[in-house]
């Protein structure tokens, strides 16, 4: 629970006295401050924020779940495992970034033709031209867009290859969250398991030699139980 006294700044009670604005905090009035902000933060993931909260204040959530902890995986594994395929996808995602802004400008160009257009529309040679302009360069860009969706498919598609390790993944980590369960000593940021994940995958002496992508997914993903079970046990208290 926070403070009452914060109620005040929650619920932004200004009022201005003389060129002055003021907020009360406990019984004395304060300057606000236009640039002021707060933030309240939380490690306790099981917290649960009332209604009246919920309406004042803009939740970001930093809370770790499996699928995007099982995303941050595939894409480091990729990343090892299949650099060309990584670098493909990341091209991809640029170019389709860019189409996106030059259909934007687009946009524009045509609002702004549009808003200077005078008299009828029809007969002014700016705004046609920019028609003519934004039909055939949106046709080149949807072309280029579902070329590029062929690709990504494709990419997709040894991408799925490695997700059920990032599943194995994702199920390792929050059996790891679960042991302060157990004793309040046992917990583990999600660093230490993205370094672990990072020792199996990069350098993996077993990995040596091999090449076929389905022993390389076994081999890391057997080693990865092991050292995660190697690290963990050694921390664990003995009877």
């Amino acid at each position: 629970n926070y403070d009452a006294i914060l109620n005040p700044v929650l619920n932004r009670e200004l009022r201005r006295t003389g060129g002055r604005v003021l907020i009360t905090i406990g019984d004395t009035d304060i300057d606000f401050s236009p640039s002021f902000n707060i933030f309240l933060s939380t490690r306790d993931p099981s917290v649960d924020f009332p209604p009246d909260l919920c309406s004042r204040v803009t939740f970001v959530n930093f809370t770790v779940t499996r699928s995007s902890l099982q995303s941050q995986c595939a894409n480091r594994v990729l990343k090892s495992e299949r650099p060309d395929v990584d670098k493909k996808r990341s091209d991809l995602l640029k170019l389709q970034g860019e189409f996106a802004v030059r259909l934007r400008h687009l946009e524009k160009s045509l609002l702004a033709a549009l808003n200077e257009a005078k008299g009828s529309i029809l007969e002014d040679e700016k705004v046609i031209g920019t028609l003519e302009t934004l039909k055939s360069e949106a046709a080149e860009i949807q072309q280029k867009v579902e070329e590029t969706d062929v690709v990504m498919a494709e990419v997709e598609s040894v991408t799925n290859i490695y997700r059920p390790l990032s599943v194995q993944c994702s199920g390792i980590f929050f059996a790891m969250e679960t042991l302060n369960q157990i004793h309040y000593l046992y917990q583990y940021s999600l660093q230490f398991f993205l370094d672990m994940f990072e020792s199996v995958v990069k350098s993996n002496v077993n990995l040596n030699n091999v090449t076929g992508t389905t022993e390389r997914l076994k081999i890391i993903t057997t080693d990865l139980f092991t050292v995660a079970f190697t690290r963990i046990g050694r921390g664990m208290f003995a009877e």
